[in-house]
């Protein structure tokens, strides 16, 4: 795949893993799984396929620092940096003038850093399908199938199978479902032929531009801007004019969800989102009670503990999320532990910025 480079997205406030998770150190910079972190890990498995001199990250300002600790390989000039949050559309926008200046001919897979992808062999497969299906011409979603009629996730609903070959089936989009109510997402579940959408994306830089002069026409004016002006002493001076009038809006509502030539690669590549504590225990927790540490329980099942460094007592309690930092302390049901973001919510409003 000569063609084929990677955008990592490193933005997000990683909320709903408070209190491990920061505003400094959001949860992709953590080492949730194992000994490399949810970033290096992403990076990782894309360095099979694609080179380093092909990877690209953007990122906020604050998190320059994080990210060249984590991905020493990365070049300096492949870190594009978004001057504040606006969306990610803006952030890709931002991140396509710079590959449409390095590679105007380059083909571009955009991954989130906080997702994890156990099969990696079937992740190549699947990039292999979508870069043939971007190259002619198609704007391309990863579809995950679903595991159960999750809420939580947008749906994307697959139409006619596309005439292109690769080792995984290309299909056109009929429909783009976000966030379905329990009774739909069943029934959507249960007919088949529809995917969660995973926020990962293949498409040509210039096929992309082009729909952003369709569709977002103020952020492809900022986009051709700063496109003129990468590698001159001016470019700092024009993202500064024009970052503020790109539009504040997501590449899916704001792009993918308009397009007319969308197409969707199923991807069966052991995805997981871990958008909440209750996720990631189902990730690691191979047995009744997981803990970072030592753990002593009697009469309790179920429960996650990060603790790292001490021993946790359970006694009489059933699945439990503990998360024991030095300032914070977080004790939650794995049912609730998805409202976390409502704590960091109220904390935001009360001023605590040393907490968040």
């Amino acid at each position: 795949m000569p063609r084929l480079y990677v955008l990592v997205l490193s933005g997000g406030a990683g909320t709903r893993l408070w209190p491990l998770s920061r505003r400094e150190r959001p949860k992709q910079f953590l080492d949730l799984l194992g000994d490399r972190t949810l970033l290096q890990d992403t990076v990782d498995r894309v360095s099979e396929t694609v080179p380093a001199e092909r990877i690209f990250v953007v990122a906020p300002p604050e998190h320059r620092a994080l990210i060249h600790e984590q991905l020493p390989e990365l070049r300096s000039d492949h870190l594009v940096v978004e001057p504040y949050p606006r969306g990610n559309a803006a952030a890709v926008g931002l991140a396509m003038a710079a590959l449409a200046a390095f590679d105007p001919e380059a083909v571009v897979a955009v991954l989130p850093s906080d997702h994890v992808v156990e099969k990696r062999a079937e992740l190549r497969k699947v990039l292999i399908a979508a870069t043939t299906a971007a190259e002619r011409g198609h704007l391309v979603t990863l579809g995950i199938t679903p595991t159960a009629p999750d809420t939580g996730f947008g749906y994307i609903e697959a139409g006619d199978k596309l005439d292109v070959e690769g080792p995984v089936e290309v299909r056109a989009v009929k429909r783009f479902v976000e966030k379905p109510k329990r009774d739909q997402a069943e029934r959507m579940v249960a007919a088949g032929g529809h995917y969660w959408n995973a926020g990962m994306f293949v498409w040509r830089v210039e096929e992309v531009l082009r729909a952003y002069g369709e569709h977002l026409p103020a952020t492809a004016k900022a986009i051709d801007a700063l496109r003129d002006a990468i590698g001159s002493p001016r470019y700092e001076s024009v993202l500064g004019e024009v970052w503020e009038e790109t539009d504040r809006t997501t590449i899916d509502y704001g792009i993918i969800e308009k397009a007319s030539n969308v197409a969707v690669v199923p991807a069966e590549i052991g995805w997981h989102d871990i958008g909440s504590w209750a996720r990631l225990a189902e990730l690691v927790q191979k047995t009744d009670n997981w803990a970072s540490g030592d753990q002593v329980a009697e009469d309790a099942h179920g429960n996650y503990v990060w603790a790292p460094g001490k021993t946790v007592a359970l006694i009489g309690v059933e699945g439990l999320v503990v998360v024991d930092t030095p300032d914070a302390l977080l004790v939650t049901s794995k049912e609730r532990s998805g409202d976390v973001k409502t704590v960091v919510d109220r904390l935001r409003r009360e001023e605590r910025d040393d907490l968040l």
